[in-house]
């Protein structure tokens, strides 16, 4: 056994006969890359200890899913044996598939998306089944193998079981990132009792599909626990202010480069140049792996000294975290202040998109964009959406219409609006 110690599940093991491929792939060049990728990006700048990567968070993936597993093929039930059986006969497909889940996030989580236009996932599907050390291992074990990982990350393999507990209401990768998370920022919003919600799963049958779910008896706590950690998780500390301003500057950051780099007055690093003339081929696949978290700040490091004063600001802003502060704007009615904005704009000679940044955060708390994104069958996307309680006689309900608490909170955005400037300009604009 290869014995690993994590700070939210104690031990990870891998076989080191049955799980060769799992420690092959660890090993690969790709996914030691995650090592050098914050799971929460720049949350860091508000909470300290999230300095946790997409390396561990991977391992804590694949251990629940092994926990999963585990519970869900132990289950005696005769009516649900056909659904045991499948999980057995691709269990490790379904390892692999939560081990290299996140293999394409890019540096500081999501905020190179904007940039390039390119989600994650993509770059995830490109890294499996283009000419890397991850693909090799993988056709290695089998023929076609990447093809069959790939399908189960974007939810197009055949087996639903299988997409299901990598990515739904109730998957792997929502368990692990909420405990670790929580446990990391430590905000304790996102802790649920793990082992309460595996004791309690459950497998039956809904509109003649086998599903995973809670006991109806003993699981509805745990159930509503878990929805409300992902909700309180995103109010306090995913859509936290000072987080959302980092981000949003390292957009104004990358944004400003990429206007000098078209006006010849500054050379953009040939990684991210490549990426964003020609975006996802099987060659920018390369430049992609070359950027991480370290590359990103040598960038900003060098940029803070350019003589553009607008880059050199906001890079200086970054490094010395001096970040841009959030305007009361029921203070003011919103037009007004851009007008004013506006007028300071012209004033100091600073474009007002450099002065003035709007942030909307919205998210469903119970619903997951990714999830909505690659489904293809309304019928199949109402059924992610939701946490089944089964009774003992098999009959199911979702857990919105039993729950007074979810009920409030089904199909009900997290929406924050908020508007950033620099602090000293904030006085000006609302005198």
């Amino acid at each position: 056994m290869k014995t690993i110690r994590d700070p939210v599940h104690n031990i990870i093991q891998f076989d080191k006969r049955e799980e060769r491929l799992l420690l092959d792939l660890i090993d690969t060049l790709e996914f030691q890359r995650l090592r050098h990728i914050r799971q929460l990006g720049l949350t860091s700048f508000t909470f300290p200890g999230a300095e946790h990567t997409r390396f561990t968070h991977s391992l804590g993936v694949t251990h629940v899913m092994k926990r999963l597993l585990d519970k869900l093929t132990s289950l005696k039930e005769e009516h649900i044996q056909p659904f045991v059986e499948e999980l057995k006969e691709h269990r490790l497909l379904a390892l692999t598939a939560a081990l290299l889940h996140d293999i394409g996030h890019g540096p500081f989580s999501h905020v190179l998306e904007k940039i390039t236009k390119i989600r994650h996932e993509k770059w995830t599907i490109g890294i499996l089944l283009n000419n890397t050390e991850i693909h090799q291992a993988l056709e290695s074990y089998r023929t076609g193998f990447a093809q069959e990982v790939a399908d189960v990350i974007q939810r197009t393999h055949s087996s639903r079981a299988l997409v299901k507990l990598l990515s739904s209401q109730l998957d792997a990768d929502r368990i692990d990132y909420l405990l670790r998370d929580s446990k990391m920022t430590g905000a304790g919003y996102g802790y649920f009792d793990l082992e309460w919600l595996i004791h309690v799963l459950r497998v039956g049958e809904v509109n003649g599909e086998f599903e995973v779910g809670l006991d109806k008896d003993k699981g509805l706590s745990i159930a509503e626990d878990f929805v409300m950690a992902r909700y309180y998780m995103y109010v306090n500390v995913y859509y936290h202010k000072t987080s959302r301003s980092a981000e949003l500057l390292i957009d104004r950051i990358f944004t400003r480069a990429i206007e000098l780099n078209k006006e010849g007055e500054l050379e953009l690093p040939n990684d991210l140049y490549e990426i964003l003339v020609n975006g996802l081929t099987p060659k920018t696949i390369k430049n992609y792996l070359a950027l991480t978290d370290n590359t990103v700040w040598f960038y900003i490091y060098q940029w803070k000294d350019h003589k553009d004063p607008i880059l050199s600001d906001l890079c200086s802003r970054f490094v010395h975290r001096r970040l841009y502060k959030t305007v009361p704007i029921n203070e003011m009615n919103e037009m007004v202040l851009f007008e004013k904005v506006l007028d300071l704009s012209k004033r100091k000679g600073i474009p007002y998109q450099y002065i003035y940044l709007k942030d909307e955060a919205i998210i469903s708390s119970y619903e997951d964009d990714y999830i909505l994104h690659n489904e293809k069958s309304i019928d199949k996307k109402v059924a992610t959406e939701q946490i089944i309680l089964f009774d003992k006689k098999g009959n199911h309900e979702e857990l919105s219409n039993i729950s007074d608490t979810i009920r409030q909170i089904r199909n009900k955005k997290i929406f924050i609006p908020r508007i950033f400037m620099p602090e000293e300009y904030i006085e000006m604009v609302l005198k």
